[in-house]
């Protein structure tokens, strides 16, 4: 009876453990196939290229949740993301987004932002094929990611029920996503719009973000 119980128990956790864990993981390849546009290493690679190319409009969003069940959420539990990202030539298409947790672990939308940023440096230096990179992250992000990032799990801090909370790292800058600027710490406006993120500065101004006021003050 007692071993009985104990099970019992076990089950109940692991059932609580799950429910607070967000799905999808990974993206449906019959809904998120991927999609590119039709763009060379040297487009993706250009300063400001994803900015200038991203135009994904809020009802595409509310599209990808109805298709993917999802019917209500948590502030900040998902993003709607770009499964071939957009600074690997990726496209707005819906066939390219998906609703990626920030609550998952170890692999969440933070993790997925590593291999993105790993790829782009490696087409960017010439080590690898963009077309390469792009079929990689399309098909298993995951594995992609142990094969060019790690091996090993990243260890990562699940986000807050409120996605942009607190930052990742005390050096991140918090970008405005809807204006194309980004905050320093120490800034009344950092991590306060309403729409916006936390990434490092190089990344920012990777994606093509620009400091506030020129300084980010």
């Amino acid at each position: 009876m007692y071993i009985l119980r104990a099970f019992a128990f076990l089950l109940f956790l692991t059932q609580v453990v799950l429910a607070q864990q967000p799905t999808p993981i990974v993206p449906d390849p019959k809904l998120t196939p991927g999609d590119t546009f039709d763009v060379t290493a040297q487009d993706v690679c250009t300063p400001g290229y994803a900015r200038k190319v991203r135009n994904v409009p809020v009802e595409m969003k509310r599209q990808v949740y109805r298709e993917y069940g999802i019917t209500s959420q948590g502030p900040g539990d998902y993003e709607i993301d770009h499964l071939i990202s957009l600074e690997l030539g990726g496209s707005n298409s819906i066939k390219n987004l998906w609703p990626e947790s920030h609550r998952t672990s170890p692999w969440n939308a933070q993790v997925k932002d590593r291999l993105e940023d790993k790829l782009h440096e490696l087409v960017c230096s010439g080590q690898l094929d963009l077309k390469t990179a792009q079929q990689a992250i399309a098909s298993k992000w995951i594995e992609a990611y142990k094969k060019y990032v790690s091996p090993n799990p990243p260890s990562s801090r699940l986000a807050s029920p409120i996605a942009s909370e607190s930052p990742l790292n005390s050096d991140q800058v918090w970008v405005n996503t809807r204006s194309g600027k980004f905050w320093k710490p120490g800034s009344r406006f950092y991590g306060k719009t309403k729409q916006g993120e936390y990434m490092s500065e190089k990344e920012a101004i990777q994606k093509g973000y620009r400091p506030a006021n020129g300084t980010g003050e």
